[in-house]
């Protein structure tokens, strides 16, 4: 009878919160206050969220031997690229009232 070898991947999750200069550490999500959860929630759906994967030299034999999972590609841009299109057209708003006040003023 084959033996089947235990799973090498060992999981643990922890929540580390820093809010108006106050750091807390709690062991598992169902640990932190409800006020808290709301906000992390909605920071965790932003774009500046990661996962940290810390392994052993076993650990990271394993993880470079599982097929390469990519997450979703999103359509959002990010926050660099909406900032720069958003002053490309208040730039070119504020070039097309310029044209119309000098047209207007070259016609009288």
């Amino acid at each position: 009878m084959r033996e089947t070898s235990p799973n090498p991947v060992f999981r643990f999750t922890s929540v580390l919160t820093a809010r108006k200069g106050a750091i807390r550490y709690f062991q598992s999500p169902d640990e932190v206050p409800q006020d808290l959860q709301r906000d992390i929630d909605r920071a965790l759906q932003g774009d500046l969220t990661a996962n940290i994967i810390l392994a052993d030299e076993g650990g990271q034999k394993y993880l470079q031997s599982r097929p390469e999972s990519k997450p979703p590609a999103t359509s959002r841009p990010g926050w660099r690229r909406l900032l720069v299109h958003r002053l490309l057209l208040e730039g070119a708003g504020a070039l097309a009232v310029a044209l119309a006040l000098w047209v207007l003023a070259a016609a009288r």
